[in-house]
């Protein structure tokens, strides 16, 4: 049994960021998870859907422990940030445990139950929520996120670049991940098509896979109407990041 505690808010500041990334795709069921890891020095939640992966951290106070990964239902955990808040003046000790937990079964019309690893929230109101893995171990396709996070952090500098084609769609995932006044940073692969590392402080990591189009960025804004229709004015304004 591994037993973390931490703030209501740090469980939201831990799972929050990660739920964009979650897959919502009917079809791929083990991906519309998030992944729960302990290790010796900080408890992860991960999430991917094969196009960005997201993965937030809690540094741990003492010394932890590497327990079995849990996956829970993203919907379950976006659940918990419902019946978990936390106020300004009142944010109590949300007590986080990885062990066993009994799963209720059907089997051949009688109700049973069974025991399988998942996550149990509970705080000292009596407020408790029991979520069970989802993890199919034979297929797991968030196995490799500390290689696929690794790979992108010791790869070589990016390469310059005139422009960079990114999913509209996908930009909003990110801003999950900062909190007020932080930092977020883009760092470019050494060659065409390498995943974007996004990193925000110390706390949060992901890797975002860059479409690639046809047309080239440069060739596309030589094709963009903006400099016929207003490179002629050029009266002089405020600069950009003027007080």
């Amino acid at each position: 049994m591994t037993r973390i505690d931490m703030t209501t808010r740090e469980w939201h500041e831990l799972i929050k960021p990660v739920l964009p990334h979650a897959c919502t795709d009917k079809d791929a069921p083990e991906l519309a998870v998030v992944r729960i890891e302990s290790d010796v020095q900080a408890l992860y939640a991960v999430a991917f859907d094969r196009y960005t992966l997201g993965a937030e951290r809690h540094a741990l106070r003492g010394a932890g422990e590497r327990a079995q990964a849990v996956h829970i239902d993203a919907k379950e955990a976006a659940a918990t940030l419902r019946l978990f808040t936390f106020s300004k003046d009142e944010d109590p000790t949300l007590h986080i445990t990885i062990d066993t937990v009994s799963v209720p079964v059907v089997v051949v019309g009688e109700r049973r139950s069974v025991n399988t690893m998942g996550v149990t929230l509970s705080r000292d109101d009596g407020t408790r929520l029991a979520m069970h893995d989802r993890r199919d171990p034979s297929r797991d396709p968030l196995a490799g996120w500390r290689k696929i996070i690794t790979s992108a952090l010791e790869r070589g500098q990016g390469r310059a670049l005139d422009g960079l084609d990114l999913s509209g769609y996908a930009l909003a995932r990110w801003a999950h991940a900062v909190r007020g006044g932080e930092r977020l940073t883009v760092y470019t692969g050494p060659k065409p098509g390498d995943v974007l590392l996004i990193t925000v402080e110390r706390h949060f990591a992901g890797v975002w896979a860059v479409p690639q189009y046809l047309d080239a960025p440069a060739k596309v804004r030589g094709e963009l109407p903006w400099l016929a229709e207003i490179g002629a004015d050029t009266e002089t304004g405020e600069k950009l990041g003027d007080a």
